[in-house]
């Protein structure tokens, strides 16, 4: 392996440590001189080090730099696929440039495991901003087995659970908007800087993952093994067990295709409750007779997201035929009416009387917007606050904190904006 670039002498912060992982080193000039005097660079040539072994390698180091400049871009997301199959602990960063094409190569960065991007070209200012947020949010998959027992957990957080009565209503975006916004509003730095746990998002929808793709995340424990370990989680467990997001929004989704066959996550879902004030769940896809029984009495509110085809108002139908065979239609059941647009067939108080369901909100359709906003990994709140998606969820927001307002996230790869010059 050849050996590191050497760089000035390092005055204000001579412990940062960063790896450059690739397989030529034509940009440790660029990012040596913008570090020069805050961070140690090295490179470490992915021809000769193995992923396997580099976390030995780059001993010391807080997180790993992947090239996605010019060509290397799709070399870097397998060796990102590779160091996360081989459970290397340190977080990746991209580094990246000025391009059309970048757009892409951040959705396929984000699926392989990248946590955040810079600009080459950035300041050091803005490089140790990332540096520093992707170091914070990175914690170790968690040893449960060495874990002590959790003392039982008072549950009396509020949870509301999001249905979405057919595959492709929305359902998941609207809860990671929702839930990233209310985390923000909330949310307040608790003892190491760390955000105290507030809002908790519950992701069981299927597709499964939409949630944590959404919101530029990867989580290491999954609902299936809370689901077995129940009695190791307190308030420090879902600090550092699960990912959360920049807005202080706690993320537990399923790791697999699939809800275990036969559960009902009672226990859990009351410890949950104990921790979070808040709890977000997603069922968004599935079928409402295959939604736990547990997470429909405990939740206090239902909200059914449907839209205007015809297709999802047979679902609807179904859902809450479903509901009532298993007496569970009552008042806690809302409907959302998402995707709306007024010349689309029903109007949205048409649906509600139709299915005698009170209209507790609706929100236009905005399909474009939400998909060029996740192409750049950020949601819209940040992308475009005014857009009308936005203003339509302040409504549901002010319901679930108690009328306040909601504020501004910002989202873990938000500066990927710069590169394609939004």
């Amino acid at each position: 392996m050849p050996s590191p670039m050497p760089l000035p002498p390092m005055h204000q912060n001579p412990k940062l440590q960063l790896v450059l992982y690739a397989p030529d080193n034509r940009h440790m000039a660029r990012l040596g001189a913008a570090l020069s005097g805050h961070a140690r660079l090295a490179w470490v040539d992915s021809r000769d080090v193995p992923p396997p072994q580099l976390a030995a390698t780059a001993a010391g180091a807080p997180l790993v730099l992947l090239d996605y400049c010019g060509g290397n871009a799709s070399y870097s997301s397998e060796l990102a696929r590779q160091l996360l199959a081989s459970g290397c602990p340190l977080p990746m960063v991209g580094v990246g440039s000025e391009g059309p094409e970048q757009a892409h190569h951040l959705l396929v960065a984000m699926r392989a495991g990248v946590r955040d991007f810079i600009d080459i070209d950035n300041d050091a200012a803005q490089m140790l901003e990332v540096f520093d947020r992707v170091a914070t949010q990175s914690v170790p998959s968690p040893a449960v087995a060495a874990t002590p027992a959790a003392p039982a957990a008072a549950p009396d957080g509020r949870l509301v659970l999001l249905h979405g009565v057919r595959p492709g209503v929305g359902a998941s975006m609207l809860a990671v908007h929702l839930g990233a916004q209310l985390a923000a509003q909330l949310g307040h730095p608790g003892s190491g800087g760390q955000r105290a746990n507030q809002v908790l998002l519950l992701d069981l929808g299927q597709p499964h993952g939409d949630g944590a793709l959404y919101l530029g995340m990867e989580s290491h424990f999954g609902y299936e093994e809370a689901l077995r370990h129940v009695e190791r989680i307190d308030a420090t467990f879902a600090t550092t067990a699960l990912a959360h997001h920049a807005s202080g929004l706690a993320l537990l989704g399923m790791a697999r295709t699939a809800l275990p066959p036969v559960h009902e996550p009672t226990a859990l879902l009351k410890q949950l409750r104990g921790i979070f004030p808040f709890a977000l769940a997603d069922s968004g896809g599935l079928p409402m007779s295959q939604v736990p029984s547990a997470l429909l009495r405990q939740a206090h509110e239902i909200w059914l997201v449907a839209d205007q085809g015809i297709g999802t108002l047979v679902s609807l139908d179904q859902a809450v035929r479903d509901l009532e065979q298993r007496e569970l239609r009552d008042d806690r059941l809302h409907l959302v009416v998402n995707r709306y647009d007024p010349d689309g067939g029903l109007s949205d108080r048409q649906i509600a009387e139709r299915f005698g369901l009170p209209l507790l909100a609706t929100v236009p359709e905005r399909s474009r917007a939400l998909r060029s906003s996740t192409g750049l990994g950020r949601l819209l709140t940040e992308s475009a606050p005014r857009d009308p998606y936005v203003r339509a969820l302040q409504p549901l927001l002010q319901h679930l904190a108690g009328g306040r307002d909601a504020a501004p996230i910002v989202s873990p790869i938000a500066r990927l904006a710069s590169l394609l010059g939004r």
